[in-house]
């Protein structure tokens, strides 16, 4: 079955390293490297602002994952451990977030970015990405599975809410964490729609907008693309590759069934 995902993978790497005309379709070029150029990457390199772009996803990835991560933590732990007035009634308005499809907000969203001057800006993608409720739902699923003991014995011991959640819970969600955070960082690289209507200017735009531009541009040349496509690949490749552990943990604590 791995063989099935990796074998799109190869052959992207292996076309983009040709020279412009050979699509490596047989096996015969597959393991010709004779012939093997970084002339398709230099091109996408010079002709395309794809550095910029790949920086502007990963800096727009990384702050949106670190603070909806915490914002998540803190809102299960409220949820999890905390008595209040409306507590079912909130947490299943949280949750009702997940039944409103992206599309249905894109009017109300587009408003209220304007009025906030933010379009064409950073943090104009960052703050509507700050509400998704999924991280809330698998860490408070996670915390619920977590004896009392621990919040009990803290509190014997005079401490507060914050030092509870900041010394206990955090370390001992740091799996379900981790794992939901590369999968904010995934949805926010893949991130397509808003950032589209959002960012104006090429170069405030992020890969997911930036390379079909690009691509556009360059239909006919199989190569280039494929060269442009594996650049795009590379950083996600990178994050699974370094923290797949922490993916199969997470997954398999959190209950999400693949």
């Amino acid at each position: 079955m791995a063989v099935i995902f990796v074998i799109p993978l190869v052959w992207m790497f292996v076309v983009s390293f040709k020279p412009e005309g050979v699509s490596a379709i047989t096996m015969a070029e597959w393991t010709d490297f004779s012939d093997l150029t970084i002339r398709n990457y230099a091109k996408v390199l010079v002709e395309s602002q794809i550095l910029r772009w790949t920086w502007n996803s990963f800096v727009i990835g990384a702050v949106t994952t670190l603070i909806t991560v915490i914002i998540s933590s803190l809102g299960a732990f409220a949820f999890s451990r905390k008595n209040f007035k409306s507590k079912g009634f909130l947490f299943i308005l949280c949750v009702s977030g997940l039944l409103i499809p992206t599309e249905a907000m894109l009017i109300p969203l587009y408003e209220t970015v304007l009025s906030m001057d933010l379009l064409d800006n950073m943090w104009g993608i960052i703050l509507p990405s700050l509400t998704n409720p999924l991280g809330l739902i698998l860490i408070k699923q996670f915390m619920d599975g977590l004896p009392k003991d621990y919040m009990e014995a803290a509190q014997i011991d005079g401490g507060r809410d914050f030092r509870l959640w900041w010394s206990i819970y955090m370390p001992l969600t740091r799996s379900a964490m981790i794992a939901i955070g590369i999968f904010y960082f995934i949805m926010s690289w893949n991130n397509f729609i808003w950032p589209y209507i959002a960012i104006n200017s090429e170069e405030n735009m992020v890969l997911s907008t930036g390379l079909p531009t690009f691509l556009s541009n360059n239909v006919l040349h199989v190569n280039t693309i494929m060269a442009a496509s594996a650049i795009a690949a590379i950083p996600t490749m990178i994050v699974y590759i370094f923290l797949q552990k922490h993916i199969v943990q997470g997954v398999s604590m959190t209950g999400v069934k693949g």
